[in-house]
């Protein structure tokens, strides 16, 4: 146990060391990394579920700088003004649902995907579908202009409905007229978890790249992204991400 600490103590010193040799000496002298972020998340439509983002961002971040003894501040900021506050150097980097796309990048470097957030194959609890590929003329649903939609049509054998309110496509599944529905992580979740227990269930991990990353400029805080994601596998080797989620209910 003495042998597993002290080599825990010797990784998080040699990882804070190769921060501190890829920053500006003016960063080294505060050691502190200032992260920008949006608490309603816009454009993410959350509803309820906005406060336990922060609340998981929040912890996760604690586990983060627990990890790498480095302090990170976040800094409240309105979602149009983030990019430009990076550029400006107002923040060190920012939390941003922006997708990783070629064009951006071109421009901006992006941690690992902090919380999935793209659309899940929900199905009802005694289905015994797994997949889209299992489906051969059943009916899946999605949310009316949901890019959901999309995605169901590279499946030819799925025949495609849509709803226009979440309550209305979850019944459906739960009434039989539909095999299952492609919805977003976050309100999956949430409705799974809590109307639909024990009615429906998730059978998918998200189908996309969509979720919340941490975003510095191209070529700027390469080192303390890296430490970011290193912090990240770690946390998932430890099985500690999970249990945040689960506590607040993503």
């Amino acid at each position: 146990m003495y042998r597993y600490y002290v080599s825990m103590r010797v990784l998080q010193l040699a990882l804070l060391s190769l921060f501190l040799c890829g920053c500006s000496s003016e960063e080294a002298s505060k050691k502190t990394i200032r992260i920008g972020l949006d608490p309603s998340w816009y454009p993410l439509n959350l509803g309820s579920q906005t406060t336990y983002v922060n609340g998981f961002t929040e912890d996760l971040l604690l586990e983060v700088a627990q990890y790498t003894g480095l302090k990170l501040e976040k800094i409240l900021d309105n979602s149009g003004d983030l990019l430009s506050g990076l550029k400006t150097k107002k923040y060190d980097a920012i939390f941003t649902s922006l997708p990783p796309y070629p064009f951006h990048l071109a421009v901006y470097s992006f941690s690992h995907n902090i919380l999935n957030l793209g659309p899940v194959f929900v199905v009802s609890a005694e289905s015994p579908y797994t997949k889209l590929e299992e489906i051969n003329e059943g009916a899946v649903g999605f949310i009316s202009g949901d890019p959901a939609g999309l995605i169901l049509q590279n499946y030819p054998n799925v025949i495609l409905r849509n709803y226009a309110s979440i309550p209305n496509l979850l019944d459906a599944i739960e009434e039989g007229a539909i095999v299952g529905a492609l919805l977003d992580k976050i309100p999956a979740v949430n409705y799974v978890s809590d109307l639909y227990a024990d009615k429906l269930k998730i059978v998918s991990a998200p189908m996309t790249d969509q979720g919340i990353h941490l975003v510095a400029e191209k070529d700027e805080r390469e080192t303390f992204l890296r430490a970011f994601n290193q912090s990240l596998e770690h946390l998932q080797k430890k099985k500690k991400i999970k249990p945040l989620l689960k506590k607040w209910q993503l």
